[in-house]
């Protein structure tokens, strides 16, 4: 059960001129490295709170790693 979850950036949000938001694709993938759910987030503190959400309601298949792409 090599389960991970994995972020990655897939784009940038421009709120304002001088304000930029970060997108990510968050997404759980089994040990054979089929991705099982992914969801959107948006910013770091949000991508934060999906990635405890993911960890949570698949802690049972034993999460071994957690990774964010920059």
């Amino acid at each position: 059960m090599n389960w991970k979850i994995t972020s990655k950036q897939i784009d940038t949000a421009e709120l304002s001129q001088t304000d930029h938001q970060p997108i990510y694709l968050v997404y759980v993938r089994d040990g054979a490295g089929t991705n099982i759910e992914a969801k959107e987030a948006y910013g770091n503190n949000h991508r934060a709170e999906v990635t405890k959400e993911l960890a949570l309601k698949y802690e049972n298949q034993g999460i071994m790693k957690i990774e964010h792409e920059e």
